[in-house]
C-alpha cells in the first residue's frame, strides 16, 4: 500500500515565519527576472518560496547565515519527491542558484537541439 502524503494549503501560522533575510531574498529573486510566490505563511515545514526560472519551477528555503532548518523542514525535505529544496543564506547564494537553473536548462536545450 502506497502512503500518499497531501499538506493543506490553509497554513498553520503558529509554526510559520521570515527568516530576517527573508525580504532581502524575494527582492534579489526578483532583479534576476524570477517569478517569485511567497509560501513561508503555509507552515508544515513546506520551503519559504517557489520561484520559477528559465522555465523550471524550484522550492526554495530561505534561512539566516547562522539559521538552521526546523525538524518539520528538514523532514519536508526528506519526504518530497519533486527537485529537491534549495536553502539560501545569502544574496551570492541565490545568484548562484539562478545561474545553475539558467545553465542547467542550457544544457538540456544544447543535447536537444
Amino acid at each position: 500500500m502506497r502512503a500518499e502524503r497531501t499538506v493543506s494549503l490553509y497554513g498553520d501560522k503558529r509554526f510559520s515565519h521570515k527568516d530576517a533575510f527573508h525580504d532581502e531574498a524575494v527582492a534579489c529573486y526578483e532583479e534576476l527576472f524570477c517569478s517569485v510566490v511567497d509560501l513561508h505563511t503555509l507552515g508544515h515545514g513546506i520551503p519559504d518560496l517557489l520561484v520559477g526560472a528559465a522555465g523550471c519551477d524550484e522550492l526554495v528555503e530561505v534561512k539566516s547565515e547562522q539559521g538552521q532548518l526546523e525538524t518539520n523542514q528538514v523532514t519536508f525535505n526528506k519526504t518530497w519527491r519533486g527537485h529537491k529544496v534549495t536553502v539560501v543564506r545569502t544574496r551570492a547564494d541565490i545568484i548562484n542558484h539562478v545561474a545553475n537553473i539558467r545553465e542547467r536548462v542550457s544544457r538540456i536545450g544544447r543535447r536537444a537541439g
